[in-house]
């Protein structure tokens, strides 16, 4: 390719953005091989004049022609002067742009990357479909890099697909001289104030067999203002339906390639490049995320808004037979469908070499600087693997105790906690529970014990847990972090007034001790019982004499609810050794004192800070009445209760999160950089997960946003032709801007 090209820049008035566009287009062009192009339309503004003049003697030696029109002939008119001087290739640039080193040339590379290619316009903050990295709509020009950075990064991560667009848009655009030769000059008589002659230019070169594309690997800043006067609906209006007189299918065509938006995948490939290298990466494995509202979601997603600031998260989690990657970049969140399946495994396989691919594509793509696991059922062994060849700081945390045994809970054929049976059949049990058809025990906890060894640090939420675990894991280390919670103390002191009711949280389910629960209100009718939560059992949903099923509830909204029904006490009675227990917390942050069987993390803590009463975990229905019968008789034990609850301080988030932002940050470790190429294998094979009709969440998303803009509610209220179809007027709302300037 030797092809020359002449820049022209129509100027009207603009002063200030036309200097900074000028400086730009001078500072990265090469004019003494291509020629610039200065176009002043009668600018009033005298300073335009001397400007541009002063521009062409103080480059000698650069290709520059400067042209006054002697009377003012409009936007389009200004631009056929150009080109009619122009004999070669031309570029139009508004003056409201800056451009970066290597544009043009790179713009050239697309125009000539295949046969009669007609139009090429370059990505920009601001240009409708070309917009990016958020389609479809204006993106601020970044304050964070510079547009050189910018074009950097896009030489390194582009595809270089050079996608066909429907129209081409005029801020910055390359046209052929054989285009122009076939088709003509822009058709100044109809469009000569302005606003859709680019449009109609681009449907006459697919009229002659032309093809208008997008140059992905450059980004040119678009200014332009965003006021849009009445004269200029009205005249927008007009060409409006030149336009589809013209081309009959021109809204059609808009409509269906805003819905497929098939430069989503360019779009998300730079969000992700922009995003990934302003901070370190940290990589979360999780068992389960999308609308889950577990302890252990709970956990993560207090640590992931907490450090937002300082890393990027990106939540790993499978979904049906495949796995997501979310990503969380401050505020704005992204996530990738992995391209990778499983193929055929059993219930509990360990190890997964496609699994392993998997994490080494992520790990490389994401930059990962840090892995921290929360749950690994879904997951496989082949992650340590990964994090140990590339030698990346990794930490599990241990929720549960799904690493001695996958009943996860440790219930002993569902009944009853086995951690210190002396006496069991883990076969039978597990064939009880549908866990395995063998017993798997032995060779479990070993390959759990060798994988264990492999990581950075262990973490687990209470002391009780890690000595559960020692028992089993006594040649690893574990450091307990307690968990962080953001409850608020109650003012509200609750009382005895000679009615005890009683109240149990969360989840009515076998292993919270709902058999329990059910024996103790038929035993203690003295008891006023209420439930809040969901339940397993629909006779726990019936309301009784003495027990009043609320059903569930809304965090934030359980102490007013407690506070209504004048709750005195807030029954645990769990039949396995929970790890932290944050209902234990929303009750103390309640105000009410806890009744607990001497059994897990919940109770440990009760225990250490005598925030209320602990009973033997094997206490009978009868014994936990007779408890709760004295607790009503002896007000000042149960006044002590209360005053040591007011007195607890909870670990805040900010402090947990302090303690993994520490853990996260090695110092020992470098900062990763992006690999682009598996970056852009996962995204693109993404996108060809989905059919022809998939409309991508990223389109989704840019609709609505431009649905609900007050700028597109103004252009809205221009007449909407009566064959568009209601889904279409919003796309009709985007070709309004495509052709306006």
């Amino acid at each position: 390719m030797n092809s020359f090209c002449d820049v022209i820049i129509p100027i009207y008035n603009a002063y200030d953005a036309t200097v900074e566009c000028i400086e730009s287009v001078i500072k990265n062009t090469n004019f003494t091989k291509d020629r610039l192009i200065l176009v002043n339309d009668c600018s009033p503004d005298e300073r335009i004049s001397v400007h541009i003049n002063s521009i062409k003697a103080q480059y000698p030696k650069l290709n520059i022609v400067v042209i006054e029109n002697e009377k003012n002939k409009g936007f389009v008119g200004t631009v056929n002067v150009g080109m009619r001087y122009s004999k070669n290739d031309v570029l139009l640039l508004n003056s409201d742009t800056v451009v970066g080193k290597n544009w043009l040339d790179k713009i050239k590379n697309c125009a000539y990357s295949q046969p009669k290619v007609g139009t090429v316009t370059a990505m920009s903050n601001n240009a409708t479909l070309v917009s990016v990295p958020q389609g479809l709509m204006r993106n601020e020009v970044p304050n964070d890099i510079t547009i050189d950075e910018y074009n950097d990064i896009l030489s390194e991560c582009s595809y270089r697909d050079y996608p066909a667009l429907p129209t081409a848009h005029g801020f910055c655009l390359y046209i052929r001289r054989e285009a122009l030769d076939t088709i003509g000059l822009f058709d100044e008589e109809s469009f000569g104030r302005g606003y859709g002659e680019e449009n109609d230019f681009s449907y006459r070169c697919m009229d002659y067999g032309f093809k208008n594309l997008m140059c992905d690997d450059v980004i040119v800043y678009h200014l332009e203002s965003q006021s849009f006067s009445e004269e200029r609906e009205k005249v927008l209006e007009s060409h409006l339906k030149i336009i589809e007189e013209r081309y009959p299918d021109y809204f059609k065509n808009i409509d269906n390639w805003c819905k497929a938006f098939p430069i989503d995948y360019i779009c998300k490939n730079i969000n992700y490049n922009l995003n990934l290298r302003k901070k370190k990466n940290v990589l979360i494995v999780i068992h389960e995320w999308d609308n889950v509202i577990g302890g252990t979601t709970i956990h993560v997603k207090d640590i992931v808004s907490s450090l937002s600031e300082f890393f990027n998260f990106h939540v790993l989690f499978p979904n049906g037979e495949g796995y997501v990657v979310e990503s969380y970049f401050g505020k704005e969140i992204l996530r990738i469908t992995m391209p990778f399946k499983m193929g055929i495994t059993a219930k509990y396989n360990r190890f997964n070499s496609e699994y392993g691919k998997m994490i080494d594509h992520i790990v490389r793509a994401y930059a990962i600087d840090a892995v921290h696991i929360h749950h690994m059922s879904g997951h496989f062994f082949d992650i340590a693997d990964v994090t140990t060849k590339y030698n990346i700081n990794s930490v599990i945390t241990l929720h549960d105790f799904y690493s001695l045994c996958p009943s996860v809970n440790m219930l002993y054929c569902n009944e009853k906690y086995c951690g210190d049976m002396t006496e069991k059949n883990c076969a039978e049990c597990l064939i009880k529970c549908n866990r395995a058809s063998n017993n798997i025990i032995p060779e479990w906890q070993s390959e759990w014990n060798k994988f264990l060894r492999k990581f950075s640090k262990i973490i687990v939420p209470s002391e009780d847990t890690k000595a559960k675990l020692a028992k089993t894991f006594n040649d690893v280390e574990i450091t307990v972090i307690e968990h962080g919670v953001e409850n608020s103390k109650a003012d509200i002191v609750p009382a005895i007034d000679g009615k005890l009711r009683v109240a149990f949280i969360g989840v009515m389910c076998r292993h919270k001790g709902s058999d329990i629960i059910r024996d103790l209100i038929k035993t203690c009718k003295k008891v006023e019982f209420h439930t809040f939560g969901k339940s397993e059992f629909s006779d726990l949903k019936k309301n009784k004499s003495n027990y009043i099923f609320h059903g569930p509830y809304k965090r934030e909204e359980l102490s007013k609810l407690l506070w209504k029904n004048r709750i005195n006490i807030i029954c645990f009675m769990q039949i396995w050794p929970e790890t932290y227990s944050y209902t234990v917390n929303e009750a103390v942050s309640a105000g009410v004192p806890v009744l607990s069987l001497d059994i897990g993390a919940g109770a440990e803590r009760v225990k250490k800070y005598n925030l209320g009463w602990v009973l033997p975990r094997d206490s009978t229905p009868e014994e936990i009445a007779d408890k709760l019968i004295q607790i009503n008789k002896n007000v000042s034990e149960y006044n002590t209760a209360v005053e040591n609850v007011k007195k607890y301080v909870f670990k805040s988030v900010a402090e947990m999160a302090e303690e993994y932002k520490n853990i996260y940050d090695d110092p020992n470790n470098a900062v990763r950089v992006v690999d682009c190429d598996a970056l852009k294998y996962l995204i693109k094979e993404e996108k060809d997960l989905y059919s022809s009709g998939y409309v991508s969440s990223n389109a989704v998303y840019v609709l609505n946003e431009i649905m609900n803009s007050t700028k597109w509610k103004l252009i809205s209220m221009l007449k909407v032709p009566r064959f568009i179809s209601r889904p279409a007027k919003v796309i009709l709302r985007l070709i309004k801007k495509l052709v306006k300037r």
